[in-house]
């Protein structure tokens, strides 16, 4: 299942940059996503991950040339040790559940924040909110019903 999602995270995002030409976070980005709808904690750690990433990309963009591959290498470094941050300190326990808003990945907000540099972050996330969806639906109507195995 999970191979599933990746290869249907690029073809719909494929097609949303073709038809829209709006890219949803990177072209892997939404058969990730997809697989932790579930897990809305996890989304929301994501998505604070990359808006601080984003906005440090916007803070050291005003005081260097930060474009193209510096960007991109600059938002995947941020991205990845807020990520490796949020792994240790944004899971919180309570007697009844866990809230983990750790990031999907380390990879992921990093791309998600270089891409929402390029073409704003509201269109960014709603593009990956839209594609992750049609993702997760294709999937499971693919597999007639049956939901993604627990992954953690």
């Amino acid at each position: 299942m999970v191979e599933l999602a990746i290869v249907l995270g690029v073809v719909i995002s494929l097609i949303s940059i073709e038809a829209f030409g709006l890219a949803a976070g990177g072209i892997i980005i939404p058969g990730y996503i997809a697989l932790q709808l579930t897990e809305l904690d996890r989304i929301m750690g994501t998505f604070i991950i990359a808006l601080s990433t984003f906005l440090l990309i916007k803070l050291i963009s005003r005081f260097t040339f930060l474009f193209g591959r510096r960007q991109m290498v600059v938002a995947l470094l941020i991205g990845t040790i807020l990520s490796i941050i949020s792994h240790h300190f944004m899971v919180f326990n309570t007697d009844t559940s866990t809230a983990e808003f750790s990031a999907v990945g380390w990879v992921v907000p990093g791309l998600i924040a270089h891409w929402a540099a390029n073409q704003g972050f509201l269109r960014t996330i709603s593009m990956l909110s839209i594609t992750s969806v049609i993702v997760r639906m294709l999937v499971i109507i693919f597999y007639a019903g049956k939901q993604f195995p627990e992954l953690y």
